[in-house]
């Protein structure tokens, strides 16, 4: 049972902190961050050396904490406080002595601890933990007498308990959830039920339900990546891109221009247009690799410029033109700004 344990903590492990770094999602988990105390109810049926095992009563306490995660899964901690009873009737083995009761009915009390891993799967969490608990233990013939074997103090009413859990919890709202679980309870001992026979030692299965209020956990209302707490606008659609404060990013596309070369026509100050479009002349070359290299002075400027392959007479020529703009005077200013600043220096 401890290999298994461990084998199951390892993977607990894994899990947490390998699978999330390739799966994580931009939204935290239900539980990310949060303490959380449990009070639940439900019933036992042990597994012991009597032929039939009863329905009986339990109840506990939990308190947990889960690690911050922005991913479908979590891993947690939790203490327990249980206690409750077990009971059986008709015996195995008529052949005893002391003689052995017809009923017993043993009380116990659990206290221990362990590791939580819990998924979060629609609008539920199911979760699976392990844990492990110091068990003191009391039983009776079912009539409120000690049993024989505890009457003569034949064993240690302490023991360790392994304990294997699986469920699944329902949030409600964003502190209360209902709980429903089933439990596996392994001990170290043969005499939960007054009697020890063979070697295997006694179990038994435990189902609950409840409600858990939790605090502290970190909150995302609209699944965009940004805590409630510094979200500026708490209720984005899903799935749209948000800025750090959590408001959404509005793309603005930069509008396109479309010279017409076939349509261009001077103006005046070195001005060109096709009819809709302004440009501006800085210099004109026979050579190609001349107006390149003027060009590549004029890129770090932030001026947008373009070379045009223009015919004069029989000549074939380089025009550099800066643009585009919407209006002769805005050409005319930009211009202007132009050889304000130098950029040809």
């Amino acid at each position: 049972m401890k290999n298994i344990l461990l084998k199951c903590f390892l993977i607990f492990i894994y899990n947490q902190l390998i699978i999330p770094q390739s799966l994580s999602t931009s939204t935290y988990h239900p539980l990310s961050n949060a303490f959380g105390i449990s009070l639940e109810f439900g019933g036992t049926v042990p597994k012991t050396d009597y032929k039939s095992d009863e329905l009986d009563a339990t109840g506990r306490l939990l308190l947990e904490y889960y690690f911050s995660s922005r991913s479908f899964q979590t891993f947690g901690l939790r203490l327990i406080g249980s206690g409750g009873f077990i009971n059986g009737n008709v015996f195995s083995n008529e052949l005893t002595y002391p003689p052995v009761p017809d009923n017993f009915r043993t009380g116990f009390l659990l206290l221990g601890g362990g590791f939580v891993y819990a998924l979060r799967f629609g609008n539920s969490v199911p979760y699976a933990s392990v844990t492990v608990e110091y068990t003191i233990f009391d039983p009776g013939d079912g009539s409120g007498n000690q049993s024989p074997n505890n009457q003569y103090s034949v064993y240690n009413k302490n023991t360790i308990t392994y304990t294997g859990e699986a469920g699944i919890r329902f949030p409600f709202s964003d502190i209360w959830s209902l709980n429903f679980g089933v439990n596996l309870n392994f001990t170290t001992t043969d005499y939960l039920d007054d009697v020890k026979t063979g070697n295997n030692n006694d179990a038994f299965l435990s189902f609950f339900t409840g409600i858990s209020l939790y605090f502290g956990k970190n909150s995302d209302k609209d699944y965009d990546g940004v805590d409630d707490e510094k979200d500026l606008c708490p209720d984005t659609p899903e799935g749209i891109f948000v800025d750090e404060s959590g408001c959404q990013i509005i793309e603005v596309k930069p509008e396109v221009f479309i010279y017409d070369s076939l349509k261009d026509n001077f103006v005046s100050n070195s001005i060109f247009t096709d009819g809709t479009l302004y440009c501006f002349q800085i210099d004109i070359f026979r050579d190609i690799s001349d107006a390149e290299n003027l060009q590549k002075k004029i890129i770090p400027s932030g001026f947008k410029s373009d070379i045009y392959k223009i015919s004069i007479g029989n000549s074939v020529w380089y025009s550099v033109r800066v643009g585009y703009f919407k209006s002769f005077n805005e050409a005319l200013l930009h211009k202007e700004d132009f050889f304000r600043q130098k950029v040809l220096k």
